[in-house]
């Protein structure tokens, strides 16, 4: 099963711990002010074996969890459900997404892919606020993760690869 990727770099800005991070490719929510506006387009030239990713993530014993974002991870509910059931089952799981919970609730799949991760930090990105997760609802579906991490501060990170050069973590949006 293929999944578009826009990128996936090791972090330790992206969750608790030494992470694996995810970033998909496309989203139609196309938030003012979003972090990664390179992620909204679906018109992609990189989609990636989800056994590969797996395969990656397993092999590293360093890892100690997985974090997705994008894009629009619940766009691919089907695809991340299974690429979640292929990888270690004591990594810790952590999506971004930009959808509400209510709108979560009205849709089977994202559900669905939800209830299979340990934590998730959910709402549209808005710009206005002084740090971007004082706008997000964060739904701790199991007890794995501490959601404190995610209090407001500042944590980042450049992921630096062949092509590009990519800022992550938490910082102050004004």
């Amino acid at each position: 099963m293929l999944l578009p990727i826009n990128n996936t770099s090791y972090s330790t800005v992206n969750g608790p711990g030494y992470r694996y991070v995810l970033w998909v490719q496309g989203c139609k929510l196309n938030c003012k002010g979003c972090f990664n506006p390179e992620t909204h387009s679906y018109n992609v030239a990189t989609t990636i074996d989800i056994k590969n990713i797996a395969s990656e993530i397993n092999s590293n014993p360093l890892i100690d969890g997985i974090t997705i974002s994008g894009g629009e991870p619940l766009d691919y509910s089907i695809e991340l459900i299974g690429l979640l059931k292929l990888i270690k089952q004591s990594l810790t799981t952590i999506i971004f997404t930009g959808y509400t919970i209510k709108e979560i609730a009205k849709d089977s799949e994202k559900l669905k892919l939800i209830k299979n991760v340990d934590l998730v930090l959910s709402g549209r990105f808005n710009n206005k606020l002084e740090h971007p997760y004082l706008g997000k609802k964060i739904m701790n579906v199991t007890d794995r993760v501490d959601y404190h991490y995610f209090m407001p501060k500042t944590n980042i990170e450049y992921s630096i690869d062949q092509s590009k050069v990519t800022k992550t973590g938490i910082f102050k949006t004004s």
